[in-house]
């Protein structure tokens, strides 16, 4: 932003673009309605210590943002008897550019108050009570004392308008030009800017603080909820079991009943699992080791579901720094997925990589089940969706959070009545 104030203030000074002489009109008007005379010297006001220390403390943010432009504007004009200057909305100069020791004893100075009825019309004091943008050259001061010198000033706002203070330079009338008024509207300009991105993203701060409490308080309800929902499942298979026992209740019908409340237990724990904050314990393991675990775990549901699995995996082991169980809870929920998908059976092909290049270890599950038409490729991964009968929605975004909390990455690729293959990607270690 700084590096876009290239004026040519030569040319600038030929072609006058701004007229203020109703402004100024308007300014005398004001100076002799307060009691000046313009042979008057300045009333000089100032602020104490204290006060003028609190005022700098009050406004750090806008001189953090201002100071890298005044230190532009200050070498872009004549380093002797210049000045540029930051004040606030109640005319306190508190943040001075330069010296200019005759301009001093006039009032402009850091802590003076540059109001209107202390030392007239000034670039300044003018600007806050117009709030625009103002040169003054010479004797356009209504003060005589100050008709060697010139001051240009833009006005400061908040993101709501309101106006926080003024910009502005000081100099010999003769080393002026309206292109030093141009530095200081951009200069302005850029303030606000960096200041609304400022308020902005303290806005979003608090939202994204807002959203976390709103998110725990959900978390915690969802919790409790599923506690006691299964409490009351627990309840419910102990007495159809009772039922059973006793003969009161047919096999059949205790069966669809057990299945039903294993199916709504499973759904609360994958939901549980979402809704938690990731604790993971992160420790080396083998990723071939992790494989032929959870392939040895689920080959009797692939035998039932006549679903060949085929492990391939490098001689070598490939290791990964992985939370255990989460990991092979995803591998877990992607061949349970693979089965259902081959309803007439068919083959898993499960691949383990190593991406020297990228650095990742990859591993592909691969099925020949029906595919999964493109247009719900996007949203595979989205919470509650399924295109399973009877299915939660749950298990796919818990699998790519517990990835993404990996710093891995999950995606998927199918074609319909070919397959479909997932693909994981996690950083491997040595």
């Amino acid at each position: 932003m700084i590096k876009g104030m290239n004026f040519d203030m030569e040319e600038e000074s030929k072609q006058n673009l701004w007229n203020f002489d109703e402004e100024i009109r308007l300014s005398w008007e004001r100076c002799k309605g307060n009691g000046l005379a313009h042979r008057d010297l300045p009333k000089i006001e100032t602020v104490s210590e204290f006060e003028l220390s609190d005022i700098v403390k009050n406004n750090q943010i806008l001189i953090d943002f201002a100071l890298p432009y005044m230190m532009k504007i200050k070498s872009l004009i004549p380093q002797h008897n210049s000045v540029v200057l930051l004040c606030d909305k109640e005319c306190v100069i508190f943040y001075k550019l330069g010296e200019a020791p005759l301009l001093a004893k006039l009032g402009i100075e850091k802590g003076h108050i540059v109001r209107e009825n202390n030392i007239g019309t000034n670039s300044l004091g003018t600007c806050i009570v117009i709030d625009k943008p103002i040169a003054v050259f010479g004797d356009q001061h209504f003060l005589a004392a100050f008709k060697g010198w010139a001051g240009v000033a833009a006005p400061i706002h908040a993101m709501d308008g309101r106006i926080l203070g003024a910009l502005g330079i000081y100099v010999k009338e003769e080393d002026a030009n309206y292109g030093m008024l141009g530095m200081v509207i951009l200069a302005a300009k850029g303030i606000e800017d960096q200041l609304g991105l400022r308020s902005e993203y303290a806005e979003l701060e608090a939202f994204n603080r807002r959203l976390f409490e709103f998110n725990n308080d959900i978390v915690n309800t969802a919790s409790m909820l599923s506690h006691e929902i299964r409490n009351s499942l627990s309840t419910i298979s102990a007495y159809v079991q009772l039922l059973q026992l006793e003969k009161v209740l047919d096999t059949l019908r205790a069966d669809k009943i057990l299945t039903e409340v294993t199916r709504v237990d499973k759904l609360l724990n994958d939901f549980k699992s979402l809704t938690r904050p990731p604790q993971r314990k992160l420790m080396r393991h083998s990723l071939n080791e992790l494989l032929c675990y959870v392939v040895d775990l689920m080959l009797a549901k692939a035998r039932i579901g006549k679903v060949d699995i085929k492990l391939m995996m490098p001689e070598q082991n490939v290791y990964v720094k992985v939370d255990k169980g989460a990991i092979q809870q995803v591998f877990i929920n992607l061949i349970e997925n693979a089965i259902q998908a081959m309803e007439k059976g068919g083959t898993l092909t499960i691949r383990l990589l190593r991406d020297e290049r990228s650095g990742v270890a990859l591993i592909e599950f691969e099925d020949t089940g029906m595919g999964i038409p493109e247009e719900h490729l996007s949203d595979i991964f989205k919470l509650f969706y399924t295109t399973k009968k009877g299915g939660s929605g749950l298990g796919l975004t818990l699998c790519k959070n517990i990835i993404k909390n990996h710093n891995g990455n999950i995606r998927v690729q199918s074609k319909v009545g070919v397959g479909t293959k997932f693909v994981i990607e996690l950083p491997y270690v040595e």
